[in-house]
């Protein structure tokens, strides 16, 4: 595996492989096919949109989706912004929305995010949560992002990739910060693993929820 910096640098060079991307499968077993360049130029739209609402540089910005295209167009768009995604998950128990509301807006306040970006089906139905945790820039759909160029952000492997909550199961949530430096190291010791014992180790199944810790 080549040697990446940074996220942000893996991904543009991802670009160059046509043959792969993403492919994601939806609850019926429908795929849908995004390679890398579709995926850098989607979230590269995001990003532009972030800086114009006024995220900066080091900004945490909080993501609210579920296993979807839209999760990948914000967290690669929130790092080419120089912003840092934090992913916490969506409302599953709507019998229990009230611990949803105040656990989700302590996740958001304890990171200090100027803003949650939300699925449409989740933006509907998180406004106490937002009103709990008052976020400078509020809560957002990305198509309610305003459309502008993104302006490039020199981005260094120590700057953070991912905030990442533990799951919460005995205790509060608990934050992680990850750099670039430290993703990317833990991407290429599973790289090795694979390559080590798969006859094809240019793919790999997921079956856990993005959002998961």
């Amino acid at each position: 595996m080549r040697a990446f910096r940074t996220l942000n640098e893996a991904l543009q060079v991802a670009c160059d492989h046509p043959e792969t991307g993403l492919r994601l499968l939806d609850r019926k077993e429908r795929p849908t096919w995004m390679p890398w360049a579709e995926v850098h130029q989607r979230a590269a739209a995001v990003a532009g949109r972030l800086q114009a609402l006024g995220v900066q540089k080091g900004d945490r910005v909080v993501l609210v989706f579920p296993t979807c295209a839209g999760f990948f167009d914000a967290y690669f768009g929130a790092l080419l912004a120089g912003a840092v995604p934090v992913p916490v998950y969506p409302p599953v128990r709507l019998g229990r929305m009230d611990e949803y509301h105040q656990r989700t807006a302590r996740m958001i306040t304890l990171v200090g995010a100027p803003l949650v970006l939300a699925d449409p089906k989740v933006h509907r139905v998180i406004g106490e949560t937002i009103a709990l945790a008052k976020p400078r820039l509020g809560a957002k759909t990305l198509a309610a992002l305003p459309k502008a160029e993104l302006t490039p952000v020199d981005v260094q492997p120590d700057d953070l990739g991912l905030v990442q909550f533990s799951s919460g199961t005995t205790v509060d949530p608990k934050p992680v910060a990850l750099s670039h430096r430290a993703l990317l190291a833990q991407t290429e010791i599973l790289l090795d693993l694979v390559t080590a014992q798969d006859e094809h180790p240019d793919a790999g199944v997921s079956w856990l929820p993005l959002y998961h810790d």
